[in-house]
């Protein structure tokens, strides 16, 4: 089958669109976020199925009805072979290996480069990101030129403990998510629902439940509940073969 938004229709296992989180405890529930399971190495260009990581696809919406679906900390690792159509910042192509980290964002069908303006410690405060804004398919080759093409730029700043560097996307078809790099360049994550180190300082980061968003200051009381839509993104290079993976909700109950 072709990549896409499985969930996308009735058609699915049971029909299911939705998950419910309700709250099974005594105490109320203030804030409510999620992780997902993600591959520990790239599983792209290996051919195997056991390093997919099933998690990595997972997209929420808050309503279950509704078509704006994020990834919860989707991961996309550095590419170790060369693309030889990327232009890098001074216009090399392929890129400068020793000066740059450049990769892809995996968005069911349609895939987005991206790249960094350093090879060895991407947490910097002041590293800078560009997106592309064309995304790569079947029908198009995308931004590829990343010294004069149609790009978003971001600055990283780093975290206290310079594990990682962050920043808001606030342009481009992925304004709304927050991207943090790991300090040795080869991990770049994409998140909106993870309330968690390192998208914590992140203004795009959204709890899934807030009860300073109700309006009333209402918590998610003991018996109750709320409704997620849920899709898994499947991109393109997926070896064939079983993958699982894991959401987890986190709950508290501070104010």
């Amino acid at each position: 089958m072709d990549p896409g938004g499985v969930a996308d229709s009735g058609d699915e296992a049971s029909g299911y669109f939705a998950i419910q989180i309700e709250n099974i405890g005594s105490a109320n529930i203030t804030h409510v976020w999620f992780n997902a399971s993600y591959p520990t190495t790239d599983p792209f260009g290996t051919g195997n199925p056991s390093l997919v990581d099933a998690g990595n696809f997972v997209v929420l919406s808050r309503n279950e009805s509704a078509t704006d679906f994020w990834f919860i900390n989707a991961v996309e690792y550095n590419a170790t072979e060369a693309l030889v159509y990327i232009k890098d910042f001074a216009g090399s192509m392929p890129p400068a290996s020793a000066s740059y980290t450049y990769g892809r964002f995996h968005n069911a069908s349609n895939e987005y480069f991206w790249m960094i303006d350093d090879a060895t410690t991407c947490h910097n405060t002041g590293t800078i990101m560009r997106i592309g804004n064309v995304s790569h398919s079947k029908t198009q080759t995308g931004t590829t030129d990343f010294q004069n093409g149609a790009y978003t730029e971001i600055t990283l700043t780093a975290l206290p403990d310079n594990s990682f560097g962050y920043a808001d996307i606030t342009g481009g078809p992925l304004s709304g998510l927050c991207v943090a790099v790991s300090s040795n360049c080869q991990r770049v994550f994409f998140s909106r629902w993870n309330a968690d180190e390192p998208f914590h300082l992140c203004s795009n980061v959204n709890y899934a439940f807030d009860y300073n968003e109700t309006g009333a200051e209402e918590a998610l009381v003991p018996g109750d509940s709320f409704a997620m839509g849920i899709k898994a993104y499947v991109p393109f290079g997926i070896p064939a073969g079983s993958s699982t993976g894991t959401i987890t909700a986190i709950v508290n109950d501070a104010a």
